[in-house]
């Protein structure tokens, strides 16, 4: 089964963090290939048995993100954004997806993140 989790899914720009985790929970006899953050129906990161990799380059300057496809019951793609570097454009509706062998890609349901507020500009 593929998950995903928001620390809070209404975020206030400038004042509170972005935490998403993709959770797979499989049988042991499969093995996992990856697991990708979707944003918006457009690949942001992923996870795979060489790493993880940012599609989404702008991101990639304000975000960490880590995980693991080495055990099928207990996989997982983390994807953070302090609350210093979270932008409007990363609202949006957030999915994620995972590969294995022997299975079909499973989706997780879609979760829309909300971001509100205004930039504070201090000169």
């Amino acid at each position: 089964m593929t998950s995903i989790q928001f620390q809070t899914s209404s975020i206030q720009l400038g004042k509170t963090d972005v935490d998403i985790r993709c959770i797979v929970n499989d049988s042991e006899n499969v093995r996992l290939k990856g697991i990708q953050l979707i944003r918006s129906n457009t690949n942001i990161v992923s996870v795979t048995e060489t790493g993880v990799r940012f599609q989404d380059i702008e991101l990639e300057q304000r975000a960490v993100a880590k995980g693991s496809v080495m055990n099928a019951t207990s996989s997982y793609l983390h994807m953070a954004i302090v609350k210093q570097n979270v932008m409007k454009n990363d609202s949006g509706t957030y999915s994620c997806k995972s590969f294995a062998t022997y299975r079909d890609p499973e989706e997780s349901q879609k979760t829309f993140l909300n971001i509100t507020g205004n930039y504070i500009f201090i000169f």
